[in-house]
């Protein structure tokens, strides 16, 4: 009996403390706490679109200075925002507004291709300096030579005829009067861009079209490029006066010449065709090169590797020997600079 007396007056206690709880103080806390979450919310809400709103503004300001369109700048702010990329990138990076136009083509097959032409010159996307590697194949030259790989052994040359936003026309330059592969077979193409790198696509044929005798390959855009970089330093193209030396009969016979690309490996040095009896070079030789860069006179021990010779030019590949890691250093340093004042120049004028 003591136990349920004990429960029952525990039960007791219990209610009469219950029974002293404001309950309306109770309901009054939770809706307030209810409405601080709904106001905290709603801030988060209100701010994230008011930023959005600033920046598209900003975007838009940006984009008419560089005058784009309306119609234009809102493709690369909607189709950027799809692939969760700041828009602001489109405009001042070529690689993301290729991805981004990427986008909005494949989405809209009915396109306005001198819309986007015009957009890409506007931003100065159009043409991709020398010393800048390209990521899609919408970045190749025309005219641009390569060899196309059909299956394992066989290999043709061929040449970029044409392009547009979505193909690539590829023509076949050897004298064969038909293609071995067909629409829908995969091949490679290798192509070397000059003063920059060796580049290799994989491409599926969309079409094989015979334009008068000409063999025409249609293929779709990639982004998909391997680089093969095929020089251990930055090469840069100028024209630097220099002498060349050469050792005959015990004394060193020295020829004016120019320096019309360097490296801090090598460099491209031309002389007067009609002076080519006076060192009488060929493959091999050691000769010694002259010059002067950045207010310094580098005197270097070189070796012929190339000779390229054209109706009104000779000129000679070297390789340094020997070279000095101070002078590596300087040539590199010149290299730089060359580049990026070269930039500055492309960028002024685009």
């Amino acid at each position: 009996m003591d136990n349920k007396e004990n429960v029952m007056k525990g039960y007791q206690i219990a209610m009469d403390k219950l029974s002293q709880i404001d309950l309306s103080a109770i309901l009054l806390l939770i809706t307030l706490i209810i409405l601080l979450i709904v106001a905290v919310l709603l801030t988060n809400y209100f701010s994230k679109r008011f930023k959005e709103k600033y920046k598209y503004i900003e975007f838009e300001k940006f984009s008419k200075e560089k005058e784009l369109s309306e119609k234009q700048y809102k493709i690369l702010w909607d189709y950027s925002l799809k692939l969760g990329r700041d828009p602001f990138l489109a405009i001042e990076f070529k690689s993301p507004f290729e991805k981004v136009i990427d986008l909005y083509i494949k989405e809209n097959p009915n396109f306005d291709e001198e819309l986007i032409k015009d957009m890409r010159k506007k931003l100065g996307f159009d043409y991709v300096p020398y010393f800048v590697p390209i990521t899609t194949t919408k970045d190749i030259d025309l005219f641009q030579g390569g060899i196309l790989r059909v299956g394992e052994n066989r290999i043709i040359r061929v040449a970029l005829y044409d392009k547009d936003e979505r193909f690539m026309y590829w023509v076949v330059t050897d004298e064969i009067t038909m293609l071995p592969a067909d629409p829908g077979d995969i091949v490679k193409i290798n192509f070397v861009r000059k003063g920059d790198a060796a580049y290799i696509i994989e491409i599926p044929i969309e079409e094989v079209i015979n334009d008068n005798g000409k063999i025409i390959i249609k293929a779709p855009h990639t982004f998909e490029l391997i680089r093969v970089q095929r020089r251990e330093y930055p090469r840069v193209e100028t024209d630097l006066d220099c002498i060349v030396g050469k050792e005959i009969e015990e004394k060193t016979v020295w020829l004016e010449g120019k320096i019309v690309d360097i490296s801090p490996s090598g460099a491209r040095v031309c002389i007067p065709p009609e002076k080519r009896s006076v060192l009488n070079l060929k493959i091999g030789d050691r000769v010694y090169i002259q010059f002067d860069i950045l207010n310094k006179s580098i005197l270097q021990k070189s070796e012929i590797v190339n000779i390229y010779e054209k109706q009104k030019t000779l000129c000679y590949g070297v390789r340094f020997i020997d070279i000095k890691e101070s002078i590596q250093r300087d040539i590199f340093d010149y290299v730089k600079r060359q580049q990026q004042a070269f930039a500055k120049l492309h960028s002024k004028q685009s």
